[in-house]
Parts: structure tokens; C-alpha cells; sequence
């Protein structure tokens, strides 16, 4: 091959790399183009096409479209702050044919299955012992047949034991003197529904090995400090913000109580219930976002857990970003703003980075539906005291934040110089 034929291969193999290349640079541009921004699908197909002005169908609200979380897109009724006309709340016992109970007095405590009592007999010594009440709901007493107490409360067992020694001719009537101590109040299972986080069956009044060991056992009875109503809707991860909280209804066998625990939120007295085994709590739901509930309170959640990512600029991985564990732990009540800033998605130069914005996606308590929700951080920043516009972070909830077009401009520019210099070099050898 001749020299001027060996320029001219030379050139056209220059030429179709020139090309190539020029192809493989418009079509960078434009995969990367889809792939630094979420595509917008038309409002008609993000929202069903069913036109609904309140957006409750909608799963997609752009940066411009508040966000209230409802059923019907009604906005939240304002809670009820009057105070009860009872100082202990209000109680009510609705099975027919009873009569309202003191349900906070100590004996009307129920017995439940794992309950430790201790019993003497005066003058009885050959029947007095410590006992558990078993799984068939039994306890056992020395020279006595089994005795049913799940369900009794310590008068009715008292009553019970006493007809056993009497009926027995052990004891004369008169004689019979019986006292009973709880010495222990064993966990119980119970089942909650309704507006909660986690609704199901759950245990309370369990103990740590720690608390176990550090109890001595010198005391006189054992105070059931868990088997509460508040104790059972933190296990059940707390009510949610649709809760009607005025009216709690705890079913036990065939009998129902309603209780309103809503001076729990309001600094009121509150009335007292004592859980035994089997006991179910049941919820109402409101049809509205109570801002006010979604605060820590011993019947709401402590804290959440949301999951962030913060792949931007100036920071390139989640880890020089801070999104740690602490980062994505939050106090409940916590808005969308006060999460952007745990992820860094707000600072840096105002230039390339005001103009960013994050994805919020959430799960709806009301619709059990995921909403995704878009929000630029300089309008964010600017109506942060607007609901609608800075959403109160649910348990669960995932925060995605994206960089500016100036960051994304130069991200293509960088992506592109790193497929062009090694393809010249390649060409160059």
C-alpha cells in the first residue's frame, strides 16, 4: 500500500469515529437527560382522568399542588378542645342492663392467665398458699378442687374460695376470713384495630429480664403500670392522625366500654381502664389529617423512621451526606422541610443549588394509597408554615432529593468528556 493511500484510510477511519462519536455525544445527552430528572407523566393519567378538582384520586402532586391528606378531600374539622364535663373524662359502660362502674378502683382488676396472687387464710394455714392462675384460667389451693379465676376480680375470688370452704365443712361461714395480694400482674395478649399504625395482636405488661431481676419481691402487691389503654396503642405503634381518640371502645367478652382519651393530648385527666387477656380496643377513624395528633404522647408514636437519598452536589454519596441512622430518625410530628434539612438537600452555592427539589413518597393513612409528592426547595422554604405545602412525615416515608438543571447541565458535560477523551486516546494510539 502506497503512502497517499494509506492517508486517505487514515482520514475516512478518522472521519467515522469523528461520527460515531458525534452520535454516541447526542445520544449521552439525551439518555442522561431522562435519567438526571423523573419524567412528568400527563396530570390525566397520573390522576385516573376522572377530573377530580380536590385531587383525592391523584397519587402524583406537582410543586404547585398542595397536599392534604383525606378521604374526601375535605379539609381536617377542627379538634374538640372542650373540656369533658367529668373530671376523669367521660366512661360509659354500653352493654345493656349495667350500670356505669368505678372502672379505675383497684378490685375491679381481672384476673388473667400467668397472675400471681397470695392467699391466707386466717386460722387456714393448711390452705393458704402462693398461686398462678393456669392456662385453663385455675388456680390451685392445698386439700381444695381447682377454682376458677380468669375473668374474677380479687371480691369475687375472695367470694368464691370462701363458698369452697364453707360448702367443703372445712370452715364455718362467720369464720371464714381471706386475705388475697397480687403478686404479680402477668403480660397479657390483646388485639387492637382501627386507627393504628400496626393494628393486630399484641402483648403489654411484659417485663425485661432486666426489671425481672432487679424486682426483689419485697413488696406487698405488684402494680400493673402496662396493662393500660395507652401501653396497649403505643405497642400497636401508636394511633394515627385520623384517630377519634374521644371514643376508645374496649370489648371484653360481651361487654363494651367507651372511654375519651383525648385530655391525653390536652393535659385533662384522663379515666382508667385496666387490660385483661382477650381484651379487644377498637379505634374510630375520622375521615380528616388531625395535625394536632401526630405529635410523641403515650398514645402516639415516640419517633419515625424515614429513608432518605441524597445523591447530589456538592455531595456524591449518602455517607459524605450524612443520611445515616440518626439522619433518618425523626421526633413524630416532624414536617418535610426539617427532613430536607437532615438530608442536605438545602445549603451550598445559591446559584447552582436553589433551584433543587425533592420527592416525598408516602403512604396515605387515610386511603392506604402511596402519594408521591414534589416540592422545589425554594418554594418549600418560602410556605413552610403552609400545610398543604410542607406535609407531616409519616412512619415509613421516603425523601429523594435532586440536584438543580445548572448541577445536571454539568453532570452531562462531565459524563460525556469521560466517553469522548478515552475514545480520542484510543483513536490517538
Amino acid at each position: 500500500m502506497s503512502l497517499n493511500q494509506a492517508i486517505v484510510t487514515k482520514h475516512k477511519k478518522m472521519q467515522q469515529a469523528k461520527s460515531t462519536l458525534g452520535f454516541i455525544s447526542s445520544l449521552s445527552i439525551l439518555l442522561l437527560t431522562a435519567c438526571v430528572t423523573p419524567h412528568h407523566p400527563e396530570e390525566a393519567a397520573i390522576c385516573n382522568g376522572n377530573n377530580n378538582d380536590n385531587m383525592t384520586q391523584c397519587h402524583f402532586y406537582d410543586r404547585n399542588t398542595p397536599y392534604m391528606r383525606s378521604k374526601n378531600g375535605a379539609k381536617a374539622a377542627s379538634f374538640n378542645t372542650a373540656r369533658t364535663d367529668s373530671t376523669m373524662g367521660n366512661t360509659w359502660l354500653m352493654h345493656a342492663g349495667q350500670s356505669q362502674q368505678p372502672l379505675h378502683l383497684p378490685q375491679n382488676i381481672r384476673l388473667s392467665v400467668g397472675d400471681r396472687l397470695k392467699i391466707r387464710v386466717l386460722n387456714g394455714e393448711e390452705f393458704s398458699g402462693d398461686v398462678e392462675v393456669n392456662n385453663d384460667g385455675y388456680i390451685y389451693l392445698p386439700y381444695l378442687e381447682p377454682i376458677h379465676a380468669k375473668g374474677l376480680d380479687i371480691a369475687q375470688l375472695t367470694s368464691s374460695i370462701q363458698q369452697y370452704l364453707v360448702d367443703e365443712e372445712f370452715m364455718l361461714k362467720n369464720s371464714v376470713r381471706i386475705s388475697i395480694t397480687p403478686l404479680k400482674w402477668a403480660p397479657v395478649e390483646i388485639t387492637v384495630s382501627g386507627g393504628v399504625f400496626e393494628p393486630g395482636q399484641h402483648q403489654v405488661n411484659k417485663k425485661s429480664d432486666l426489671e425481672i431481676i432487679d424486682d426483689d419481691g419485697d413488696h406487698s402487691g405488684d402494680q400493673a403500670a402496662k396493662r393500660t389503654i395507652a401501653s396497649a396503642l403505643r405497642a400497636s405503634g401508636g394511633v394515627r392522625p385520623d384517630a377519634n381518640i374521644s371514643a376508645i371502645t374496649v370489648f371484653r367478652g360481651q361487654h363494651s366500654f367507651t372511654l375519651d382519651l383525648s385530655g391525653v393530648i390536652h393535659g385533662y385527666p384522663v379515666p382508667k381502664f385496666t387490660l385483661m387477656s382477650g381484651d379487644h380496643i377498637h379505634v374510630p377513624q375520622h375521615d380528616y389529617f388531625d395535625d394536632v395528633l401526630a405529635r410523641p404522647s403515650q398514645i402516639t408514636a415516640p419517633g419515625i423512621r424515614v429513608f432518605i437519598s441524597n445523591l447530589t452536589q456538592p455531595a456524591s454519596s449518602n455517607a459524605q451526606s450524612a443520611v445515616d441512622t440518626d439522619a433518618t430518625r425523626f421526633p413524630y410530628g416532624t414536617r418535610l422541610l426539617s427532613g430536607a434539612i437532615a438530608a442536605n438537600c438545602v445549603g451550598g452555592a445559591q446559584s447552582t443549588n436553589a433551584s433543587r427539589y425533592l420527592l416525598l413518597i408516602t403512604k396515605n393513612p387515610l386511603t392506604a394509597q402511596v402519594d408521591v409528592v414534589e416540592r422545589s426547595m425554594d418554594s418549600l422554604i418560602r410556605h413552610s408554615w403552609e400545610t398543604g405545602m410542607n406535609p407531616i412525615l409519616m412512619p415509613g416515608d421516603g425523601i429523594a432529593c435532586y440536584d438543580s438543571r445548572v448541577t445536571n447541565i454539568r453532570e452531562i458535560a462531565r459524563s460525556i468528556t469521560e466517553v469522548l477523551v478515552p475514545a480520542t486516546l484510543l483513536e490517538l494510539l
